[in-house]
């Protein structure tokens, strides 16, 4: 059931009815909490919620091996690393065991090596990179020595929460623990907290990924991508853009939407998304690109691996290994191979321009080589294939086509995005200070017409969201 179909809307008024009123019982309302988070994984599929709960079970029984006071005394790493192990393990059988296998089979075939793995039929369960990686902030977290007084009162239902919690579930962002629980047990679980900022983020939401995100990907980038041969310069340029704004609006929206949902909740979801594509370099790009995951690549990888306590040769390694994954991280593809090579390489020559060269610009020209790079790679990022991918870069030198109307609207669109992103702070306080002038009737009005109008605009079905995909 997706959170922009009437069915989730429906089922929503009842839900938070019943929640609020459980208030005063906050035991029960947790375990309502995790039976509808549960119910909700259910209706994408039975096998799949089996599959969640048999995992979250092993995360449990790992969290309680390795958090005993004996085992953070005494350092055990080979407790700490089973448990991570036995933590990605279902992640990388199901999502990258056949992309391994054929990888293998190539290189085995070029060496004259007979070699086999047998074919199995695996299927990823929804959101598994999220719920994965948030187990994972769990066990670190749980053989560290801090908050020892919360992780004792953490029983198993509530680790069952944590993973199913129904706003991150499909598409994150993700939860750190340590996070999750503090507000848990902290004095707002259960209220709604600043209702009137849920109402915006809400209603932005929609408006990105119904109205938005649906016509750049119906008006421009569909088409671009499906026929890459038959492209010309301006319309792989408007496609390639126009992607690179449809991918931002649909996670953005995603993000807005489920954010908004958690403050009625009474929990507050990690920021996702500053403002990227006024980056004025890739390091800026991936300070407010999809932070969840950049901080989490950035403390359970890139500075276990040594971070920038080495050599700035060193250093250097270390960004290019965890930038990389990033890319893997959203699919066993050649193609998500390197588009996270290419961040890698940006980042790294970033870096050595910033130490060495000493190549320095102005804002305008820093943030335009920055988007043009991004949009580069947000080319391989959306092709199926490498083929799909360079046939579209091929299209560039073709230099023909003339501008129709609606490339006129997606520059003025532009025009009006990059003018709102520098103005987005203030334009966001002063919506949050009307809702709270407006409150009563006349706010109900404006919200169902909003409302209304944006289902309208839509498409006529339930568009699935980019990031349900990884």
């Amino acid at each position: 059931m997706s959170f922009i179909s009437p069915e989730f809307v429906y089922l929503s008024l009842i839900f938070f009815g019943i929640y609020w009123y459980l208030q005063t019982h906050k035991t029960i309302q947790t375990y309502f909490l995790t039976l509808t988070s549960y119910l909700l994984y259910a209706s994408w599929s039975i096998k799949f919620t089996a599959i969640l709960l048999v995992y979250s079970t092993i995360i449990w029984i790992m969290g309680k091996w390795i958090s005993t006071e004996k085992s953070i005394q005494n350092s055990n790493n080979l407790k700490f690393s089973i448990a991570i192990c036995l933590s990605v393990s279902l992640l990388l059988i199901t999502k990258y065991y056949e992309f391994t296998r054929e990888i293998l089979k190539e290189v085995f075939n070029a060496m004259g090596v007979v070699y086999h793995l047998p074919f199995i039929e695996l299927l990823a369960p929804a959101g598994i990179s999220f719920f994965t990686f948030q187990a994972i902030t769990y066990l670190v977290w749980q053989s560290e020595s801090e908050s020892q007084d919360i992780k004792k009162q953490i029983n198993f239902g509530q680790v069952l929460l944590f993973l199913a919690f129904w706003p991150t579930l499909f598409a994150g962002p993700i939860f750190r623990a340590k996070d999750f629980f503090v507000q848990l047990y902290g004095p707002h679980t259960g209220h709604a907290i600043q209702v009137e900022k849920a109402i915006y983020f809400i209603l932005l939401g929609l408006f990105q990924k119904m109205v938005l995100s649906h016509w750049l990907a119906t008006t421009f980038v569909d088409d671009v991508f499906a026929y890459p041969d038959k492209q010309n310069l301006i319309t792989a340029t408007t496609g390639t853009w126009a992607y690179a704004l449809q991918i931002f609006f649909d996670f953005s929206g995603y993000t807005l939407l489920v954010t908004g949902l958690g403050y009625l909740l009474g929990y507050q979801i990690p920021l996702n998304f500053r403002q990227p594509y006024l980056a004025k370099n890739l390091q800026d790009f991936w300070k407010r690109w999809h932070i969840s995951l950049s901080t989490f690549i950035r403390d359970y990888i890139y500075i276990p691996l040594g971070g920038n306590q080495g050599d700035f040769t060193k250093t250097q390694i270390n960004i290019f290994i965890a930038m990389t994954l990033s890319g893997i991280w959203h699919g066993a593809s050649l193609t998500f191979l390197i588009w996270g090579v290419l961040h890698a390489l940006g980042v790294v020559f970033s870096n050595i321009n910033q130490h060495q060269l000493k190549i320095y610009l102005n804002s305008f020209l820093s943030r335009a080589l920055t988007i043009l790079f991004i949009c580069f790679a947000w080319i391989f990022f959306r092709s199926e294939n490498t083929h799909q991918a360079f046939e579209l870069l091929r299209q560039f030198s073709n230099i023909s086509g003339k501008l129709t109307l609606a490339h006129i609207e997606l520059i003025v669109l532009t025009i009006l995005f990059y003018k709102l992103s520098f103005q987005a702070a203030p334009i966001e306080n002063w919506i949050i200070m009307k809702i709270k002038q407006y409150w009563g009737w006349r706010l109900f009005i404006v919200i169902t017409v909003i409302v209304y109008w944006t289902i309208l605009a839509g498409p006529s079905g339930i568009p699935g969201f980019i990031y349900y995909r990884f």
